[in-house]
């Protein structure tokens, strides 16, 4: 059968891997971690760049933080619709070609992003074509941790993996250095030799490819999250006047979401009939049955979220209300890398054994914890202490369930299942990212907006011209100088003025608050998702 083939072909490909040529399996296999931990590092470093260069790409373009919100999702988008199907794809094509091709993609995307005159190219060309070369790259080094590694070994590896995604928080710190002095096209260029530099993972053998669960995963996510992330922009029911057209006179966001959940509805049976008819899907049973599947991506989701939305929210309060520049921003990534970057490669090796699923428990409440302290922190116009511990706390709680999420569902599958179980982890990590940010972007400025149009409604005495014109305007999260000219750009005149701009500070505070006490709640009701049926399959805690 096809699925024996798999598994002796697999067994026989991790010997050659970890011996080589007159290499030890020991000495072979750390090299190849050393690979596959560069590579998730230039991956995370990406958007680690484009985090510190916010107010930056702000200015150069005259843009929005919703064109910025719009661009980080492209990213994470893009990248996790393909992953279920380029976890496939590496064990049809080779992961060495998987890996390469994904690392030509991302050389492009990144100089098409550090050479954009304007913005649309940036989002469209340069975070697309980087999105899709993420997708091809994170399933090949995610694949080949089980491919060259068994055991407590594989646990530690994978926290090796998640460490390196750790230490991108701390790379932005000469990132930010580059965009405050030369600005940042240098820095996305800098990261081209980077990303040249990353070399490849070794081949997979070929089988055939799942084409029709591949365009329906694909159509599907990319709808839910297309959708999600121009809730704001578009409306929630009624349509924002930047919403390109409407449906039964309401906004189009909400019925691009439904129509993704659909096909990804569609998608179960499909995938079902492909691998009982075929052998083969992009979405193999043993992920769907698996409680301990579904529990760990979870695990590995949540975290990503959490710093979608925490990267969004804190970002926006650090330099558009604190006005800290890209390098004191970046600096802030110490606070919560380190712990990160400790506790995912720091738990698997010094207690293997340890059950993983309570740390995991306790990763998520210190993640609900740390979401709470920085929703009280960015209610103020300051960087005060509490939010300092909060993001401490986040990037506890985040190292501590990496360190587990990504073996707990390797471990849950058949071995010939394990390696694939790259693409499902991947889609899982970036959608998460892509939700966060989308999600709580939405969530913060449609909170803005409600806000700020009760005040104009309440205000009685402003002239009808100014009155209608500030009715119709789509507000966005802004610091109290941006909001003040553009009141004085629409006509607005003390003490009226006065009175929004102290409006806009109240309802900036509650938008922010409101979105990370939701990323709290979140992180609540993922601790019930942490008691799953144990498989037979499964050979991890």
């Amino acid at each position: 059968m096809v699925m024996d083939m798999s598994s002796t072909c697999a067994c026989k490909e991790r010997v050659e891997v970890a011996r080589g040529q007159g290499g030890s399996v020991g000495s072979k296999a750390t090299i190849s971690l050393a690979v596959l931990a560069l590579a998730q590092l230039g991956v995370s470093a990406d958007n680690g760049a484009f985090s510190v260069a916010m107010s930056e790409m702000m200015s150069v373009f005259g843009c929005s933080v919703a064109d910025v919100q719009l661009a980080n999702t492209v990213y994470a988008l893009m990248a996790g619709t393909f992953m279920l199907a380029s976890g496939l794809l590496g064990l049809m094509v080779g992961w060495r070609r998987t890996f390469v091709g994904g690392m030509v993609l991302m050389v492009i995307g990144e100089i098409v992003t550090a050479l954009a005159p304007v913005v649309e190219l940036l989002i469209w060309g340069g975070r697309l074509a980087v999105g899709v070369g993420a997708s091809l790259v994170i399933p090949s080094v995610l694949g080949m941790v089980p491919l060259l590694f068994e055991g407590d070994k594989r646990k530690q590896a994978y926290g090796v993996i998640a460490g390196s995604a750790a230490l991108a928080t701390i790379v932005p710190i000469p990132l930010g250095m580059l965009v405050d002095n030369f600005g940042f096209r240098f820095t996305f260029g800098a990261l081209v030799a980077a990303s040249l530099a990353l070399p490849a993972s070794q081949p997979r053998a070929s089988k055939k490819f799942d084409l029709v669960g591949a365009a329906l995963a694909s159509m599907g996510l990319f709808a839910v999250m297309f959708g999600l992330s121009r809730i704001s922009a578009w409306g929630v029911a009624d349509p924002l006047p930047t919403a390109p057209f409407t449906i039964f006179g309401l906004s189009p966001a909400p019925f691009i979401v439904i129509a993704g959940v659909a096909l990804l509805i569609v998608l179960i049976p499909v995938e079902s009939w492909m691998e009982r008819e075929h052998d083969v899907a992009i979405l193999p049973s043993s992920f769907i049955k698996s409680a301990q599947v579904r529990s760990g991506v979870v695990a590995i989701a949540l975290p990503f979220f959490y710093m979608g939305a925490q990267g969004l929210v804190a970002t926006s309060f650090y330099q558009l209300v604190v006005g800290l520049g890209g390098t004191s921003t970046a600096l802030l990534g110490i606070v919560s890398g380190v712990p990160m970057l400790v506790l995912a490669m720091g738990i698997p090796r010094k207690f293997p054994q340890v059950n993983s699923w309570l740390v995991v428990r306790c990763g998520y409440i210190a993640i609900a914890l740390g979401a709470i302290m920085a929703a009280f922190g960015v209610r103020g116009s300051e960087l005060t202490s509490i939010m300092v511990l909060g993001t401490l706390l986040g990037g506890i709680g985040v190292g501590m369930v990496n360190s587990q999420s990504n073996n707990l569902v390797a471990s849950a599958v058949p071995a010939h299942d394990a390696q694939q179980s790259g693409g499902i982890q991947g889609a899982a990590r970036n959608l998460g990212l892509a939700l966060g940010s989308a999600a709580m972007g939405s969530v913060m400025l449609i909170a803005v907006n409600m806000g700020l149009d009760a005040r104009v409604e309440s205000t009685a005495v402003l002239d009808e011209p100014v009155r209608t014109a500030l009715e119709q305007t789509v507000y966005t999260y802004e610091g109290d100088l941006a909001f003040s000219a553009r009141m004085d750009g629409m006509g607005v005149s003390d003490p009226v003025a006065g009175e929004l701009i102290a409006a806009n500070r109240e309802v900036r505070a509650n938008a922010g608050a409101i979105a990370m006490s939701t990323v709290a709640a979140l992180a609540g009701l993922a601790l019930f998702t942490t008691f799953p049926k144990r498989s037979k399959d499964a050979a991890g805690e």
